[in-house]
């Protein structure tokens, strides 16, 4: 186990700016950028814990990955992400004027409020009394 991986969170608070710079190229392999020593903490407290705890899903990285291709292909704005796939037993929360609403996505549909929904947009309708975006509602689109 490699020194980045023994140094505790808390110990980065009492690095210098120069005892930061070391630790960033030992635990990134890579020479530090030129950034303040908060932004150096943050960069190397994210490589502890990603090697302490994992990084980010294959699922999650697929995204990141296709995202970028379709920015650099021509001049077109990126696309939006594609929206993850929900399986059933998830849990969708939502606070919505100080009240919490939990909606429990189905095999066909979404489970609200003791009733069963076809589309998160009607379950947003009924929480808000408008018409909205429903995965935008509760967060799983931009």
């Amino acid at each position: 186990m490699g020194r980045c991986e023994r140094l505790s969170l808390d110990r980065l608070e009492e690095l210098s700016i120069a005892e930061l710079r070391d630790e960033w190229a030992r635990c990134h392999g890579a020479p530090p950028p030129n950034l303040s020593a908060d932004l150096l903490r943050h960069g190397i407290a994210h490589r502890i814990q990603e090697r302490r705890h994992g990084g980010i899903s294959r699922e999650t990285r697929r995204i990141i990955m296709q995202t970028s291709r379709s920015a650099t292909m021509g001049n077109e704005p990126a696309a939006s992400p594609p929206q993850r796939k929900l399986t059933p037993g998830t849990r969708l929360v939502r606070d919505w004027h100080g009240a919490g609403h939990t909606v429990t996505v189905l095999e066909q549909g979404f489970e609200y409020d003791g009733q069963v929904w076809r589309s998160l947009t009607a379950v947003a309708k009924a929480i808000t009394g408008t018409h909205r975006n429903g995965p935008r509602f509760f967060g799983l689109t931009q």
